[in-house]
C-alpha cells in the first residue's frame, strides 16, 4: 500500500505562510498543502523540528487564527515535514 492511499483525509494545495512554534523559536514557513488531520510545510533546514516532537501552528493569511497543537510526524531533508493536528 502506498503513502497515498494511508491518508485518511484527502490533500488540498494550498500555499499560505504558517507560523510555526518549535523548541521555544518562532518560524514563519510555507505550506504545501493540508488536510482535515494535518498540513505539510516546506522547510530546507528542517533540524528546526524532530519526529514526534510537538509544535503549535497558526496561518498568518488573516488576524485571530486559531494556534493549533501538531505533532511531527514526516520529516523530508532537505524539503519540509508533515504535521498532524492533535485534538
Amino acid at each position: 500500500m502506498t503513502v497515498a492511499n494511508q491518508r485518511r483525509h484527502n490533500r488540498v494545495k494550498h500555499q499560505a505562510n504558517i507560523q510555526v512554534v518549535a523548541n521555544a523559536e518562532s518560524y514563519t514557513l510555507e505550506m504545501r498543502d493540508f488536510s482535515d488531520s494535518g498540513l505539510y510545510l516546506f522547510c530546507e533546514n528542517i533540524s528546526i523540528v524532530d519526529i514526534q516532537e510537538q509544535v503549535k501552528v497558526q496561518t498568518l493569511e488573516f488576524d485571530g487564527a486559531l494556534v493549533l497543537d501538531a505533532e511531527v510526524v514526516r520529516l523530508e531533508e532537505n524539503i519540509g515535514f508533515a504535521v498532524e493536528f492533535i485534538q
